[in-house]
């Protein structure tokens, strides 16, 4: 059988086992696409915060249907009572959640969290990102990859503005069938002064992103593969942001260098930014 077939046949098998469960037909055309070619939706699901608790809404056989999601998932018991003493609160999760196929059926969920100091000379803000597994067939929700910890960071301190942030791209990287996950990191940071290139002995902030990780499906989960750090295939999608325009790195960058392009800011051993996300090309573009 041909591989175009191949892909057709169980792509009407994953609809059949879709339609059956009653999802939305939304979903049915995102399981559908390859990682090569990723439909995004960010309307079927919507995450609920109520008392404390969490769920996850979707429509289901024309009506709206939610399931529970453990709250160690997303707000982790131990690191929640650190937090205590912190500027702000890294686990205020936004209602929007990015939906996309894992080409076995199944759909990965992106969830994110963001929050602001509002007043103060810190501007502190933090957030996090989780990514869960949704099975259409039995409506059930699964963990996928967690334990990233804050992922997005921002916050001055002595004078110095320093900011982190988690960009996420989906792409098959081992050409398994399955969507993996690949994470780059940018900081702008506040090198001491011994350490910074500049003749000024006041510590100054520079720039750096490091290079892709990428986590592979194992066992239902994403997990840390180190043999294709660095690469960028050029199929890969990017998941956009949730809840925010900009990212603190964008913020701070620009705050410092008015400029939106990163080979214009102050870099740490790093002509040019090898990675750049689809809403900082848009942000140069106008």
């Amino acid at each position: 059988m041909s591989s175009a077939r191949t892909d057709a046949v169980i792509g009407g098998r994953i609809a059949t086992r879709l339609l059956a469960a009653g999802v939305a037909a939304a979903c049915v055309a995102l399981s559908l696409a390859s990682p090569a070619s990723q439909s995004l939706n960010t309307n079927q699901f919507v995450l609920i915060a109520t008392d404390g608790k969490f769920a996850l809404q979707f429509d289901a056989r024309g009506k709206k249907q939610q399931i529970s999601v453990p709250r160690e998932w997303l707000v982790p018991p131990g690191v929640e009572k650190a937090e205590t003493t912190s500027y702000v609160s890294s686990f205020n999760y936004d209602r929007r959640v990015t939906a996309f196929a894992l080409g076995n059926g199944k759909l990965g969920l992106h969830l994110s969290s963001f929050n602001l100091l509002r007043g103060g000379s810190a501007q502190a803000a933090a957030g996090r990102d989780v990514f869960l597994v949704f099975d259409p067939d039995a409506s059930t929700v699964q963990r996928g990859l967690m334990g990233l910890g804050i992922t997005k960071q921002r916050v001055r301190e002595d004078g110095c503005f320093s900011a982190r942030t988690a960009h996420f791209l989906l792409a098959d990287i081992n050409r398994d069938g399955i969507t993996d996950l690949g994470v780059v990191t940018e900081r702008i940071e506040c090198l001491p002064a011994a350490e910074n290139r500049d003749v000024d002995r006041t510590a100054q902030p520079v720039y750096s992103q490091d290079p892709v990780q990428w986590y592979v499906v194992s066992d239902g989960q994403w997990r840390m593969n180190p043999a294709h750090s660095g690469v960028l295939p050029q199929d890969s999608a990017a998941l956009p942001l949730i809840g925010m325009q900009l990212s603190p790195v964008d913020f701070v960058g620009y705050g410092y260098w008015k400029s939106h392009d990163p080979s214009k800011w102050r870099s740490k051993n790093l002509e040019a930014a090898p990675y750049q996300p689809p809403f900082r090309s848009r942000l140069l573009r106008d």
